[in-house]
Formats: C-alpha cells, structure tokens, sequence
C-alpha cells in the first residue's frame, strides 16, 4: 500500500475529508503510524508481563513445547508454512487488544489533528488582523473586564462542562460576550507576559473563563454539543494543545447542570468515563456518543 492510499483509506471517515489535501493527509498519517506503533509495543509488553505474571511464564512454556512438538515431525515446505500458520494462530490473542489500542488511537488522534491544523490554518490568517486591531486605540478592543451579568445565570459544577456551553454560545453561535482570544488577551493582560503559545495553561484565560458568568436566557440556543481537541475555547487555554491527553475530558456532569438546556438534543463528548456520563444524558434524553 502507498503511502497516498493509506491517507484515502484512514481519512475515510473523516469529515470534511475531501478539503484536505494530500500532502496534510501523508503527514497526519505518517504521525499516527508512529504513534500507533508505540502504542501497539507498550500495551503489547504490559499484557505479556501481566500473564507472565499471573501464570508464572507456564502459559508460554506450554506454546513453545507444542510448536516444538509440531516441528519436529517434517522438514517439507508446506509442513513449514503449516508450522508457521499454527504459530500465528497462537499468537493472535495476544496481538488482538494491541490493534484494537492502536486503531482506537488513530481514529481519535487523526481527528483532533485535523481538527487542530484546521484552526490553526485560520488563526494564521487571522492573526494579522488581530495584531493590527489591538494596535489601534484601546476602545476599539475587547474588554476583558467582567461586567455584572442581569438576570438569571446558569450553574455549573463540572467546569468541563461549561468549557463546552461556552464553546457553542462564545464560538460557534457567537452570542456569548465578551468574545475572547488569547492574542487580543494576551496583549491587554497587564499583570505578566503571556506566552500564546504555550503548550500548558494559560492560568488567566483559565481564571477568564471560570468567571464568566453566562446568561440563562442563552441556554435555550443550546442545541448541540461538539467536544473536540481542535475546538477554540481549547486552543484559546492551551494554543498548543495537542489533544492527547485528559485535561478537558467530562467525566463528570449532573442532571441538573443538562437540565437548563432544554433544546440540547445531541452531543458528542470527549470522555475517560463515558460509561457514567451516558447514563447522566441518557436520563436528559440526550443523545451522546464518544469522540
């Protein structure tokens, strides 16, 4: 298989798949291969240890005495290519959990990898604009300062969760003020230097963002929940953020934080206890599914 047909067949179901070009898709590739490799090796090296352990090394004693059985009868060529047939066969338990793992992983890392290049693709053509913005009169920029929010506001008490509202009203539906970016942030921020980009939290966009306080009468506009690794309220914490890890996973969320949006019908969440959270959206009678 080239390495152009290995692109096509992994970025089949990738949304959106087709505006990209070839050349990004034999990188990305190129990247999770390696990353899937590692990955294959370790979860393949802890599962021999553990039976190693748990059995005492019998188990494999007892496949070498049979393959050794077994080769000893015949010196023909098809008896060697059977030999090799059972070898594999004994081993297949074995590499089962490890593919599965590395699979698992390339389907996940390959989206929020795309997802990541594609917001960096625009934040690059938007940069320019916003270092020319905030070089203009200071009125003409964002302000930061929180302002005293009337009427109603929602609760929250898994602040992954809000990350997630916030995503929706701030980024995507727009609704949500003041709108910010760290760059804009960055160059207001009086207190310290911020560094845009960082590949760990930036503490006072995080402090930003726990502060905001959302207005009720938003969550009606609510309908949908896309968590991604490439989402902006992400890379506007962590510019550099490659998605790998847990830092914004929901593991955890209550009835009552889902009940205040009463039209939020789907979503689909980054998660390392999905099996708990589902049971939260499945009582909501929302449809949740795994990135």
């Amino acid at each position: 298989m080239t390495k152009e047909e290995r692109a096509e067949k992994w970025f089949l179901n990738i949304p959106n798949a087709r505006s990209i070009n070839m050349e990004t898709k034999i990188e990305v590739c190129s990247k999770a291969a390696r990353k899937m490799a590692i990955i294959f090796f370790a979860v393949f090296t802890v599962e021999c240890a553990l039976i190693f352990i748990v059995t005492g090394g019998e188990i494999f004693d007892s496949m070498a005495d049979f393959m050794n059985n077994i080769s000893k009868e015949s010196y023909t060529g098809n008896h060697h290519k059977g030999v090799a047939l059972v070898g594999g066969l004994l081993c297949l338990p074995f590499i089962a959990l490890p593919i599965i793992a590395a699979v698992l992983f390339k389907n996940k890392w390959i989206r929020s990898e795309i997802s990541k290049t594609e917001y960096h693709k625009d934040a690059g053509t938007s940069l320019v604009t916003e270092i020319a913005r905030t070089e203009k009169t200071s009125h003409e920029s964002v302000n930061y300062k929180m302002k005293e929010c009337t009427g109603e506001v929602l609760e929250f008490e898994n602040f992954n969760f809000k990350l997630a509202i916030i995503q929706v009203l701030m980024y995507e539906l727009k609704v949500l003020e003041p709108y910010f970016d760290i760059c804009d942030f960055a160059v207001q921020y009086a207190e310290k230097e911020i560094d845009t980009d960082s590949m760990v939290i930036i503490q006072p966009a995080l402090n930003f963002f726990e502060k905001l306080p959302i207005p009720k009468r938003l969550a009606m506009q609510v309908e949908e929940i896309n968590m991604d690794g490439g989402n902006d309220i992400y890379m506007n914490i962590i510019p550099q953020w490659d998605g790998e890890d847990g830092c914004f996973d929901l593991n955890e969320v209550s009835l009552s934080e889902l009940q205040q949006f009463p039209n939020l019908k789907k979503a689909t969440i980054m998660s390392n206890a999905y099996d708990k959270v589902k049971e939260i959206f499945d009582i909501a009678n929302i449809e949740v599914e795994l990135l």
